[in-house]
C-alpha cells in the first residue's frame, strides 16, 4: 500500500542465496564477492568491516569499538558481541577537572573492533582471516578515490587531524585537504592488517601495533600501554529481549544503550499506534515522551556491569513499563523527566548480512566522533577512537569515569523474531538517536504494516536531550509541528 509519505516507491532488496548491506558501495561489492565464492554470512560481515574501517576512515578504522548480534546456523538461541574496550588501567579522572577533551589519546578507550573481527572468522566464517582482509588491504595499499562526503569531513576536521603529524600528512597532503577523487593510498595501515591477517588478533593487540602505540602514548603523555591491549578480549553473550506487538525483540545488553530501545519498545506497547495513525500528532507525542522516559532511565541506572548493579529484569518487566508509562501526559510535553523507581510498580557505520544456510548478523563499529580522537600512532595506519567522552566525570553516575571501566555505549543492534524464527534485523548510525530511530523503524513496520524500503524511507523526528528540542523532517506536514508546540514540545522542521 501507498504510505501516508512522500516516498521513492521502491520495494525492499531481495534474494536467494544472501544479502549484504553496508553504508559504502566498495565495502558492499567485496563482501558480495567474498559470499559468491562460498562465503556466508560471517565472511560477507567480517570483509565489509575491514573493508569500510579503511574507505570510511571519519566513521570507523581498527582503532575503535564493535558491537553485534548475530544467529548462526546450527546454534540455538541468538548471541551478542560486545567489543568495547575500557578505560586505560592508568587513567585518572582527576585530570579532567576541564571536561574530558576530544582530541587526542588520552580520550581513546582500549580499541575492541580486532578483537570482533577475530572472533567472528574464527568461530563462524567458511574462511580463514587472511582471505577475508585481503579486500581491505588491497584497498589500503592501492588507493581508493575518496566520495565527496569523506572530503568535507576531512576539511571540517583539520584540528583534529592535527593530533598527529601522521594524520596530518596523511589527509591534508601538502597542507591541502584531499579533494573528491583524490586517491587515498595507506600503506602504514595495509601493513598492520596485513599483520593481522596473518596472526591474528593477537598481531594487533600483542605484537608490533601494540609496541608503536604504546610508544606513542608514552611520547605523548597518554595512559594507553601495551598491557592494556594485550589483556583485551572482546565478549560473547547473550541478547536482552522484549515482547511488541506479538514479536520478540531482542537488543544490545550493557554496556549498550541497546536497553533503551526496548524501554521505549515497552512504553509504547501500551499505546495503539496503529489507530492514531503513522505521524499523527498523537503518535509522535507518546514516542517522544516513551523516549524521555527511557533515556532517563539510561542515565540512572546503566553503566558497566563489570563495575556496578542494575537490575535488568526488573527494568524490562510489564511492572516497571506500567509504571513509567503513567507518566505520559497525552496533552503536554515533559521537561527532563526524572528516572524511574525501581522500587516501585553519531560517527559509525553499520553493515549487515544473512545467507541462506540460516546465518544473520547485523554489527555495527565507530569511533565515537568524526576521526576518533584524531591520533594515528606513527608507523600503524590506525586511528583510535575519543570514546572516553562518553563517560561521566559525576563521581554518583553509574557511567562515572574509572580506570578499567567500560563507558556506556551508544552502539547498539537489534533483531526482531516472529514465532521463533528471524523477521526484521537492523542498526544505524546517529549516536543518542540511534534508539529512537531503531524505535521508529520497528514501529514502522510492526505498527503501520510498512515494508522494509518504506519504514526506511519514512520521515523521522528526533529528540535532542541536551537542548531539548525535537527535530522533524520536513516531510511530515506543518500542522504537526504546529500540535507538538501546542502541547509544549520545542520543535522545528528541519529533521533530526
Amino acid at each position: 500500500s501507498q504510505p501516508p509519505f512522500e516516498s521513492t516507491g521502491r520495494g525492499p532488496a531481495t534474494g536467494l542465496n544472501g544479502l549484504v548491506s553496508s553504508g559504502h558501495p566498495l565495502a558492499t561489492s567485496a563482501s558480495l564477492a567474498t559470499m559468491q565464492a562460498g562465503g556466508n554470512a560471517f565472511d560477507a560481515v567480517v570483509t565489509m568491516a575491514a573493508v569500510i574501517a579503511v574507505v570510511e576512515p571519519s566513521s570507523n578504522h581498527l582503532g575503535g569499538d564493535a558491537f553485534s548480534i548475530y544467529q548462526a546456523a546450527g546454534q540455538d538461541g541468538l548471541h551478542a558481541l560486545n567489543a568495547s574496550g575500557p578505560a586505560p588501567a592508568a587513567t585518572d579522572p582527576d585530570a579532567f577537572s576541564g571536561g574530558i577533551p576530544q582530541i587526542g589519546l588520552r580520550s581513546a578507550s582500549v580499541p575492541g573492533a580486532v578483537s570482533a573481527w577475530d572472533t567472528l572468522a574464527a568461530n563462524h566464517s567458511r574462511f580463514d582471516l587472511a582471505r577475508l582482509l585481503q579486500p581491505a588491504i588491497d584497498f589500503a595499499e592501492r588507493g581508493f578515490p575518496i566520495s565527496h562526503a569523506l572530503s568535507r569531513a576531512i576539511t571540517d576536521s583539520h584540528e583534529k587531524l592535527s593530533a598527529s603529524a601522521t594524520g596530518l600528512a596523511l589527509f591534508y597532503p601538502g597542507g591541502e585537504p584531499l579533494r573528491p577523487g583524490a586517491i587515498l593510498v595507506q600503506t602504514d595501515l595495509a601493513s598492520t592488517l596485513r599483520a593481522i591477517a596473518t596472526g591474528g588478533a593477537d598481531a594487533f593487540y600483542q605484537g608490533d601495533f601494540a609496541q608503536k602505540l604504546d610508544a606513542w602514548s608514552r611520547d605523548h603523555d597518554a595512559w594507553m600501554t601495551a598491557a592494556d591491549l594485550a589483556a583485551y578480549r572482546c565478549e560473547v553473550g547473550e541478547p536482552i529481549y522484549t515482547n511488541y506487538r506479538g514479536y520478540q525483540i531482542a537488543g544490545q545488553p550493557p554496556v549498550s544503550q541497546g536497553y533503551v530501545l526496548l524501554s521505549q519498545l515497552n512504553i509504547a506497547a501500551g499505546f495503539d499506534f496503529a489507530d492514531t495513525g503513522f505521524g499523527s500528532p498523537n503518535t509522535v507525542h507518546t514516542m517522544i515522551e516513551a523516549k524521555k522516559l527511557a533515556f532517563a532511565d539510561r542515565h540512572g541506572f546503566l553503566g558497566d556491569p563489570d563495575h556496578i548493579d542494575y537490575d535488568m529484569p526488573r527494568l524490562l518487566s510489564e511492572e516497571f513499563a506500567t509504571h513509567r508509562r503513567a507518566a505520559i501526559d497525552p496533552a503536554h510535553a515533559a521537561n527532563e523527566p526524572p528516572p524511574g523507581s525501581l522500587n516501585d510498580g553519531s560517527d559509525t557505520t553499520v553493515i549487515a548480512a544473512v545467507d541462506a544456510g540460516g546465518n544473520a548478523i547485523t554489527y555495527i563499529q565507530s569511533l565515537f566522533e568524526g576521526f576518533g580522537c584524531g591520533v594515528i600512532p606513527d608507523g600503524t595506519g590506525v586511528l583510535l577512537n575519543n570514546r572516553m567522552t562518553g563517560f561521566s566525570l559525576d563521581p554518583v553516575a553509574p557511567n562515572f569515569l574509572q580506570p578499567g571501566k567500560r563507558t556506556m555505549h551508544t552502539l547498539n543492534t537489534y533483531m526482531v523474531l516472529r514465532d521463533g524464527r528471524l523477521y526484521l534485523l537492523g542498526g544505524t548510525p546517529g549516536g543518542h538517536y540511534q534508539v529512537q530511530t531503531n524505535f521508529q523503524l520497528i514501529s514502522n513496520v510492526l505498527d503501520h504494516g510498512m515494508h522494509v524500503q518504506q519504514a526506511v524511507e519514512a520521515p523521522r523526528w528526533g529528540h535532542d536531550e541536551l537542548t531539548g528540542v525535537t527535530g522533524l523532517e520536513t516531510r511530515f506536514p506543518a500542522s504537526l509541528n504546529l500540535e507538538l508546540r501546542g502541547r509544549g514540545h520545542v520543535a522545528v522542521s528541519d529533521g533530526p
